[in-house]
């Protein structure tokens, strides 16, 4: 399901330069700006795809709970005191990486390959 969810959020997956392009469709890229000498940084913007987003984060979460790999790099991030909402958007970062490169070369998923 959850892959499924993803394929329809991205379409035709040529269409993308990169993961990085679809992490910014899904609004989830911290959004910065400076205006009146105030500079605003790090907070989400929530503009973008909500389908595409929520597909992201439940891939996200699916790895958190299923990949070992995945488990030690969120156990990591708890451990330097990220909060739950940080880590899950720093999975779903990590599950698009993942998801694109997996889509474009379409192989199945080698959790050696991705153990970072």
């Amino acid at each position: 399901m959850r892959a499924a969810a993803y394929g329809a959020a991205v379409g035709d997956p040529t269409r993308w330069p990169g993961p990085s392009q679809l992490y910014r469709a899904a609004g989830l890229s911290p959004m910065q700006y400076e205006s009146a000498g105030h500079r605003r940084n790090g907070g989400i913007s929530r503009e973008g795809s909500v389908q595409l987003r929520r597909a992201l984060i439940d891939l996200g979460i699916g790895l958190w709970h299923s990949d070992p790999p995945s488990r030690a790099y969120a156990a990591g991030l708890k451990a330097r005191g990220k909060h739950g909402r940080i880590i899950a958007c720093a999975l779903a970062h990590r599950a698009n990486r993942i998801a694109y490169a997996l889509t474009r070369d379409r192989a199945a998923y080698d959790p050696t390959r991705w153990s970072r």
